[in-house]
C-alpha cells in the first residue's frame, strides 16, 4: 500500500507540515500540492467544500506526493467513510471530548476487527493500492482536534486511545471555549497553559502533538516547543495576504 509519508514523519518525531484548504478549487489544491507541504487537508468544517467536490480536491493533491487529508465536519460515521472511501489519508476530526469519542471515530475509520469500517472504497483502493484493505489501518492517519475546555481536561485519556496518531489543536475555537475571543496575535495565558497541557498530554501518550498556525514564525517557535503536526495557514488566507502585499507596494497617486 501507498506509505502515509505524513504518519510516518510524525512517528519518526519530524515535523509534518501542511496547510487546509477553505475554497472548493481543485486548481489552487494542485498549485498548493506542487509547493511541497507534507499534507494538505480539505475542509469540510468550515468551508465551501462539502462532499459533492471533495473527490475533485483529493484528485488533485494526489497529482502530487503530498499526502491527502480530511477534516470532517463532524464524528458522524457517513462523513469519517466517506472521506476515507474517496481516497483521503487520514482525517482530522473536530471537537474531540472523551475518550469514549475518540474510540467511536478509530472504530468508525477501521476494518474490523478493530473497527466496523463497511468495505467499498473506490478511490481509497485505486489511490492507496491493491492491498489497502490490510494496509490502510497501519496508513491512515487520525488526529483529534482538541479545542474546548472539556478535551483539555481529557487530553490525556484521548491521546491513549489506540489508533488516534496525533492531536491537533484549534487555537480560536480552544480560546472561544475558555471566554476569550479569537484570531488574536498574542493568545491570554491560559489559552497557552491549555495548549502546553494538551502538548504533554500528546506526548505522555508516545503521540505527536499538532496545531493550527498561520506564520512562519509561529510554526518555528511551535516546533521548537515540540509540536510537530503543523497546520500553516490556509489557501484564502495565501490568497488575501498575497494580494494584498502586492497591492499595497503599487503606488496609485501621482
Amino acid at each position: 500500500m501507498r506509505p502515509n509519508t505524513a504518519k510516518k514523519r510524525l512517528k519518526a518525531g519530524q515535523p509534518a507540515i501542511g496547510s487546509m484548504f477553505t475554497a472548493g478549487s481543485p486548481l489552487i489544491a494542485e498549485i498548493m500540492a506542487n509547493i511541497g507541504f507534507d499534507w494538505l487537508a480539505v475542509d469540510l468544517e468550515h468551508s465551501e467544500n462539502s462532499l459533492a467536490n471533495l473527490q475533485g480536491m483529493l484528485q488533485a493533491i494526489c497529482t502530487t506526493s503530498t499526502i491527502p487529508l480530511v477534516r470532517i465536519p463532524c464524528q458522524d460515521v457517513v462523513f469519517i467513510k466517506r472521506a476515507l472511501d474517496l481516497g483521503a489519508y487520514g482525517i482530522i476530526v473536530p471537537q474531540v471530548e472523551t475518550a469514549e469519542q475518540a474510540e467511536a471515530v478509530v472504530k468508525a475509520a477501521s476494518y474490523p476487527p478493530r473497527g466496523f469500517r463497511s468495505w467499498g472504497a473506490p478511490r481509497g483502493l485505486l489511490y492507496g493500492g491493491s492491498d489497502y484493505f490490510h494496509g490502510a489501518g497501519n496508513e491512515i492517519l487520525i488526529a483529534a482536534m482538541i479545542e474546548t475546555r472539556r478535551g483539555v481536561k481529557n487530553v490525556r485519556e484521548i491521546m491513549s486511545v489506540d489508533g488516534i496518531d496525533t492531536c491537533w489543536i484549534g487555537p480560536n475555537d480552544l480560546s472561544v471555549s475558555l471566554g476569550h475571543s479569537p484570531e488574536v496575535r498574542e493568545l491570554e495565558p491560559d489559552v497557552e497553559e491549555a495548549i502546553e497541557t494538551i502538548k504533554l498530554g500528546a506526548l505522555a501518550a508516545g503521540k505527536a502533538a499538532g496545531i493550527q498556525l498561520y506564520t512562519s514564525e509561529d510554526a518555528n517557535r511551535r516546533i521548537a516547543q515540540g509540536f510537530r503536526f503543523i497546520g500553516l495557514s490556509t489557501d484564502v488566507r495565501y490568497v488575501g495576504e498575497g494580494a494584498r502585499a502586492n497591492l499595497s507596494s503599487v503606488t496609485r497617486e501621482r
